[in-house]
């Protein structure tokens, strides 16, 4: 019987291996590249948000001035343009009904108001994203309702004498805290990504930066009313 030559068995192991090298090679790559991992969706869902407005006019002067008279107030006091009208408001609800309740309140001391609708279309951002980009991403689109939420919180207990200032003071340290911590995971997670939608987070998270900085570093005598202002700015702005 004719033996099989030994350099023909080293060149078919060699082929072998080479070809099973190659392929653990490819598939490590297109795993990598998340070539055939399905397209994730993460959406932040519609909100909408009821702006109380004590004034309006045409005129941005009359406006500002108007803001001089309830300067003794717990109002945030944001001026907000909306269709060549400039409206002084006070602050700003998640619920209707609580917005009507409050009007009621100012109508019954001589302070007529106006409800304005403020709707926040849904964000949505698609692509092959890995389980904890995922996860940030979620805490991304969701962060404006939760530091609203938290804001609001702590000026309903300071308006209601559940905490004093000194402690509203301490939770919106702990609220921007809360912001630096899911700002520092997206950037280390997408310091490379320069998408439009990627993009479009950093410059919103530049702002909220911002607002909150001014807030926690606020000399304002009236606290309550520059946390109102904060979260007015940040709904109608970011």
């Amino acid at each position: 019987m004719k033996k099989f030559p030994y350099f023909v068995t080293f060149s078919a192991l060699l082929a072998l291996l080479t070809c099973v090298s190659f392929g653990y090679l490819v598939s490590t790559l297109l795993v990598s590249a998340n070539l055939f991992q399905p397209s994730q969706k993460v959406e932040s869902g519609q909100n909408t948000y009821y702006l109380l407005s004590v004034y309006s006019s045409e005129s941005l002067e009359e406006t500002e001035n108007e803001a001089e008279y309830f300067s003794d107030t717990n109002f945030g006091l944001y001026i907000y343009e909306n269709e060549n009208t400039f409206h002084l408001i006070a602050s700003c609800y998640k619920n209707n009904n609580d917005a009507e309740l409050v009007k009621s309140n100012l109508k019954a001391n001589g302070i007529e108001a106006e409800i304005l609708k403020l709707q926040k279309d849904s964000i949505i951002l698609e692509g092959n994203f890995t389980q904890n980009e995922e996860a940030i991403l979620k805490d991304c689109l969701a962060i404006i309702l939760n530091i609203y939420t938290e804001l609001n919180d702590i000026s309903v207990s300071l308006d209601t004498a559940i905490i004093d200032e000194v402690t509203a003071k301490l939770k919106i340290n702990e609220v921007y805290s809360k912001f630096l911590t899911t700002k520092n995971n997206f950037e280390t997670l997408f310091k490379v990504n320069s998408s439009a939608d990627i993009k479009n987070i950093r410059e919103d998270f530049s702002q909220i930066d911002e607002i909150l900085l001014d807030l926690t570093n606020t000399d304002n005598n009236n606290l309550s009313a520059q946390i109102k202002y904060s979260y007015t700015k940040l709904i109608i702005e970011v």
